[in-house]
């Protein structure tokens, strides 16, 4: 396999490619399936374990060592598909973590505090206003996404880690395969090194002298 990624600070699409003409084999595959804003449906992989391997069509032989697949990855081929080489099988955002709904429902939010256990933050360039978990000093006060039924039974909880943006809204409906967060994984840039120095702070005050 080919995976693409980040280098030099540029962006580029992370995927994974064939190398070789065969069928693919996904162990460890959970999906769901979801929709584009054309209404086109595709599968999200909501699997932290799925690994993908390519063996030979008439021997069996396995081709490429397994490959890890990234939660929240948008799949191409379902496992024991005929696939070539150059063909791409999945691709993820390269910037983010995400935690995608595995089920529809009503979304409501527990232990959401403004300046507690999340704070505003508005985009300069664009106006927006993005809501981020922050580390609240209240331990009992753990912030959490649930989706639920009609009859206002949960139906699935995500806790929602320090760091997170949110891309939803109390009382949203969420179908299955809906983006919930966002998680940034690394500093984008050399620009933005400065963005991490309050949490520096905070870990070097949390010490005991």
């Amino acid at each position: 396999f080919h995976v693409g990624g980040v280098a030099s600070n540029i962006a580029a699409e992370s995927n994974m490619v064939s190398n070789y003409d065969g069928i693919l084999l996904i162990d460890e595959l959970r999906t769901v399936q979801a929709q584009d804003a054309a209404g086109n449906a595709y599968d999200v992989v909501v699997s932290r374990q799925a690994e993908a391997r390519i063996i030979d069509a008439n021997t069996g032989i396995l081709l490429s060592t397994p490959q890890s697949i990234a939660y929240g990855s948008k799949l191409f081929f379902q496992s024991g598909a005929t696939v070539k080489k150059g063909d791409k099988i999945c691709e993820w955002d390269p910037f983010n973590a995400v935690i995608i709904s595995e089920v529809e429902g009503k979304l409501e939010f527990e232990n959401m505090i403004e300046n507690v256990t999340y704070k505003v933050e508005s985009d300069e360039a664009t106006g927006l206003r993005e809501r981020i978990i922050i580390e609240s000093k209240e331990k009992n006060k753990m912030p959490a996404a649930h989706i639920k039924d009609k009859k206002g039974e949960i139906l699935k909880t995500y806790n929602l880690p320090v760091g997170a943006h949110l891309v939803v809204e109390e009382k949203q409906a969420i179908k299955t395969g809906d983006l919930l967060v966002k998680i940034p994984r690394a500093v984008g840039s050399a620009g933005d090194i400065t963005g991490g120095l309050p949490r520096v702070t905070e870990l070097l005050e949390a010490r005991n002298p």
